[in-house]
């Protein structure tokens, strides 16, 4: 069998799979080897396309005088092609030798001056403020610059042109004038302004030869408004008429009249005398003709391409046509004799319909034994994802797979209807004339069939699946599901979910019962949705698509599918309840001691969130535990305590045992508990006693509770004679250095006009508490009564979550001052 490599030579870079489809204008000045520098091998691979070729005849018009106009803009979408246009163009006058050479080897009319000069930019390495400047300096010419002051005026420009032809390139130069900020380089864009317009009134001044090219986007409105006021040349890329000779040109060397054309046409021959029913072409011989044209490419592939890429967000024109046909010569061209549609490699097109390419590759080994099942699953794919038909036609896959010297048309379309039933994500239309790839697989048709069946008939199983997903696959098997399944009475810590949308009464009341007759009702963990649940119809019809699914395995030869559609049904359920919790009820002691309170705090659906929210509560631990003891006169044994913390839901929350430990042990070193041990032995941190081992067996006592001498020091021991007055010596020493510092003192007289005067001092005295009792009491032994007034009192209170009437009872209550200021740190729950 003949192959493309008999007739046509790749050129190296694509054999080498170095195919360079980006060309970068600010590349031209790199120190590398790269194709942009090299004028040589740029245009030996480039084509004079129409579009070229009408930039040319601009040119030569201006050179020969036949025409004024030197300005020229290239314009065309993303890889249309105009950074190699401008690339070709910086080229003519910067080695206008080789150029002409190439240029005369095209016979294209076009007579370059023997030396010119060129400077090009581009926004990817021209950042200027002012853009003339690199350009000066690019052209040699600093000395013009020294003479510029505002902005460079149109005999500045004449200036550049006294000796030879001179060529101004920019590349993009929207992207560059878009980065100014309008507000603050107002003056900097009107300076390059007046620069660019006398550039282009200079390029189309007949007496110069300054020509001044750039590439558009149609990005920017002011550089269009600019560019346009002399009505340069515009030359649209992308509507050039002859893509594929760029296309054959630019990846074999093998020029287009040096191939064997008989060759070519008996290769054709054979493909199209084979095209006949189901294929449908018109005019087989005009047909025939294009495919001799368009060799080694079949030219249903061609336009294929074409369409995806031209409607493709991307844009890439011809760029991205020639990236993938770049590749797929690089690997075919020699073990075929033509490319057709399923000889390019899908992986390509993963960026255009990720799903889609998913599901294909899913397919593949499900047609593995049907003969080139593979071949027209790609052939479908590549259709289905070209956004406007998004389908193949029963000619187009049967044109995108058959290879003579392989199969017969009739056999491949056998295949082709092989494939339906077998391929899960192949769809076709009724009249099966069109075939195309879904996101949903064939098997979600028994799937609704089974999920709509117990919808009807099995509510029961559809809660046991809601409770199932929600427990394993929301909440990764932490929590129990309340009141589905029973929750342990037990000291560990639990986390209860619920899937009951209710009221605040209604939740209370469903709690309530659950709480009653518990021994540990402070260590469960309650989670509530914050939206419907078992009421929602959506959820309730996608937990029975889960159950419908699951009840179809091991019913259906599926190829291991429906393993996969059940993963993804349960994926979703599990997303849309994900979304669906919620809420945390937190427990506290009610205002003065009433009762406890619910209310509930948003968390995610992750055990670890719930304890962080929980954590929050850790200060309040120690002060419950002050608060506690200070109500019993005989204090509460520490495992007594901690006992309470998990029974009693009006404590705060333990995340661990080691959080009531810790707290103890910081109460006990800010001195606001003392401890006891076992006969009366205690442990006062007032007098430096170090921390005991917190056992059980412990008593924690509030030291308001406590006898005045449970707090005196020792008395020293009485120095013997021989030692006497050096003990005087040192007790008076250590006297002095048990002297606490005293705060700044000043003297003031007494009365208006007395001259005696005494020492008054002013001194910080802080009470602490969580009642007005224990206030009092500290007052009461800190003040005194002859000698201190009060000039200031400033309160802090941490409040255990006031309604707003309780808030309105509790400000009641506070006595008058002359100024109150208020500062309420409210916990807010928003609306879902």
């Amino acid at each position: 069998m003949m192959t493309i490599a008999d007739l046509l030579t790749p050129r190296d870079e694509v054999i080498d799979g170095q195919f360079q489809g980006v060309l970068q204008a600010h590349k031209v000045g790199s120190d590398q080897d790269r194709l942009e520098n090299d004028a040589d091998r740029l245009l030996s691979m480039t084509y004079p396309s129409n579009a070229l070729q009408t930039a040319f005849d601009h040119v030569d018009n201006k050179l020969q005088g036949r025409d004024n106009q030197g300005g020229l803009t290239l314009s065309g979408p993303y890889g249309a092609g105009k950074s190699h246009g401008l690339l070709v163009l910086y080229h003519l006058f910067n080695r206008p030798t080789v150029a002409q050479k190439w240029i005369e080897e095209w016979d294209v009319s076009l007579n370059l001056p023997e030396s010119s000069k060129a400077t090009i930019h581009s926004t990817s390495e021209t950042d200027a403020d002012l853009i003339w400047e690199p350009i000066f300096e690019d052209l040699g010419r600093e000395d013009i610059l020294d003479d510029i002051k505002r902005y460079p005026t149109t005999e500045h420009l004449e200036q550049l042109t006294e000796e030879e032809p001179v060529a101004i390139f920019f590349d993009e130069i929207e992207t560059w004038w878009e980065s100014f900020d309008k507000s603050e380089n107002e003056e900097l864009l009107e300076r390059n302004e007046f620069f660019l317009q006398h550039l282009f009134e200079v390029a189309n001044d007949p007496q110069e030869d300054l020509f001044a090219f750039a590439t558009l986007l149609d990005k920017s409105q002011d550089i269009k408004r600019i560019v346009n006021r002399t009505n340069p040349y515009a030359v649209d890329m992308n509507d050039t008429g002859d893509r594929e000779q760029i296309i054959l040109h630019r990846l074999f060397e093998t020029r287009q009249d040096d191939v064997d054309e008989k060759a070519v046409r008996d290769i054709v021959s054979e493909y199209v005398d084979h095209y006949n029913y189901p294929i449908e072409i018109d005019e087989p011989k005009r047909y025939e003709n294009r495919m001799v044209e368009t060799y080694p490419f079949h030219p249903e592939l061609l336009d294929l391409l074409d369409d995806v890429y031209d409607a493709g967000r991307e844009r890439q024109s011809v760029r991205g046509v020639m990236n993938v046909l770049a590749d797929t010569v690089r690997r075919k061209y020699n073990e075929t004799d033509l490319l057709i549609t399923c000889d390019i490699e899908p992986s390509a097109f993963r960026g255009i319909n990720q799903t889609l390419f998913n599901r294909y590759v899913s397919d593949k080994d499900a047609v593995d034994d049907i003969d080139f099942g593979e071949d027209l699953l790609r052939t479908i794919f590549l259709y289905t994802i070209e956004e406007r038909e998004q389908r193949a036609s029963v000619t187009e896959c049967l044109l995108g797979t058959f290879k003579p010297q392989k199969t017969t048309v009739d056999k491949l379309h056998m295949s082709l209807e092989g494939l339906y039933g077998v391929a899960h994500y192949l769809d076709r239309d009724s009249q099966k004339e069109n075939y195309y790839l879904t996101e949903d697989p064939k098997l979600t048709a028994l799937v609704t069939r089974e999920q709509e069946r117990v919808l009807e008939d099995d509510r029961g199983s559809i809660e046991e699946t809601l409770v199932d997903v929600v427990r394993n696959d929301v909440w990764s098997d932490d929590v129990y599901v309340y009141p589905d399944e029973d929750v342990p009475d037990r000291k560990e810590l639990t986390t209860v979910v619920m899937l009951d949308y209710l009221s605040n009464g209604a939740l209370r009341g469903k709690l309530d019962d659950f709480f009653g007759g518990r021994t540990y009702q402070n260590t469960v963990l309650f989670v509530t949705p914050k939206k419907e649940i078992r009421d929602d119809s959506e959820i309730i019809g996608k937990a029975a698509r889960v159950l419908g699914a699951e009840n179809l395995r091991g019913n259906v030869d599926d190829g291991g599918e429906l393993a996969s559609i059940i993963r993804d049904e349960r994926r979703e359920l599990r997303n849309e309840l994900e979304d669906r919790f919620g809420k945390w009820v937190k427990w506290s002691e009610g205002p003065n001691g009433d009762g406890i309170r619910m209310r509930r705090i948003d968390v995610t659906a992750d055990v670890d969130d719930v304890k962080d929210k929980v954590g929050r509560d850790k200060t309040y631990v120690g002060e419950k535990i002050r608060e506690e003891v200070a109500d019993a006169e005989n204090g509460i044994a520490i495992a007594s305590m901690l006992n309470d913390f998990k029974q009693f839901r009006r404590m705060p929350i333990l995340l661990s045992d080691e959080v009531f430990y810790s707290a103890v042990s910081q109460l006990y070193r800010d001195e606001k508990v003392v401890l006891e041990g076992d006969r009366a032995n205690f442990y006062v941190p007032q007098k430096s006693d170090a921390l005991p081992d917190l056992t059980d067996d412990l008593t924690i006592h509030h030291p308001d509770n406590l006898d005045d001498s449970i707090f005196e020091e020792e008395p020293e021991p009485e120095p013997s004679s021989e030692n006497e007055g050096e003990g005087e010596s040192s007790s008076e020493n250590n006297d002095t250095t048990a002297l606490t510092q005293k705060p700044e003192t000043k003297a003031v007289s007494s009365k208006p006009d007395s001259t005696d005067s005494v020492t008054v001092s002013t001194e910080v005295i802080k009470l602490e508490g969580n009642n007005a009792r224990v206030l009092r009491s500290m007052a009461d032994s800190r003040i005194n009564g002859e000698k201190d007034e009060t000039t200031h009192i400033d309160l802090s209170y941490d409040v255990d979550n006031l309604s707003k009437d309780e808030l309105v009872e509790f400000l009641e209550q506070l006595p008058s001052g002359k100024h109150i200021d208020a500062t309420l740190t409210v916990e807010r729950e928003d609306e879902n």
